[in-house]
């Protein structure tokens, strides 16, 4: 190879590098940004246990039971209602005494319940009414306060926008093993913010 051939070779090396190293340094437009609108959000209610003890998520444990309580909002707002799941974490056999359940809303009224079983349907008197829990076993089910349930053409309507309007109490009793001597009574209290 001539000494011509190689400044060839090499001016063409330089004239790639220069148009590459132009092409890199040039001002691209910058991108339009797209417009993002923020739609406005509700905050999102929880329920939170105040007592026997504080849980955010309104989770309740010790020797006996664990329960958890769920926020009751529907499409039209905080239903007067309370979910729950109730698992027997003893060894012994737990009867809930439904007629020695009681609510207190947030208005300082204390009211007695009926419940609203997993199938959605309100059950009407709870005189006199137990349900027992074997150990290791679980109860989902809904507490709602009697004077928050309406009858409407349809059936049955429960109220919305009461439970939100401040702390609220659950008096739960529950029988451990059969004996009637051994009711042991939980207090929780509740706030939805």
């Amino acid at each position: 190879m001539t000494d011509t051939g190689k400044l060839a070779i090499i001016a063409a090396i330089f004239g790639v590098l220069l148009l590459g190293g132009l092409s890199i340094n040039q001002q691209h437009a910058p991108a339009p940004q797209p417009v993002v609108e923020q739609a406005p959000v509700a905050p999102q209610l929880s329920l939170e246990m105040l007592g026997p003890v504080y849980s955010e998520k309104a989770v309740y444990t010790d020797d006996l039971i664990r329960m958890f309580f769920k926020t009751p909002l529907t499409d039209n707002g905080i239903e007067s209602a309370l979910p729950f799941w109730l698992h027997n974490a003893s060894g012994n056999v737990i009867t809930v005494l439904w007629d020695r359940c009681s609510l207190q809303l947030p208005s300082g009224n204390t009211v007695n319940i009926v419940n609203k079983g997993p199938d959605g349907v309100l059950k009407h008197a709870l005189t006199d009414q137990t349900i027992s829990i074997a150990p290791g076993g679980d109860l989902f089910d809904t507490i709602v306060p009697v004077s928050e349930v309406s009858k409407t053409d349809t059936g049955w309507a429960l109220t919305t926008g009461v439970l939100n309007k401040g702390p609220f109490q659950l008096v739960l009793a529950l029988e451990v093993g059969g004996n009637a001597q051994q009711i042991k009574y939980y207090t929780f209290q509740f706030i939805i913010r």
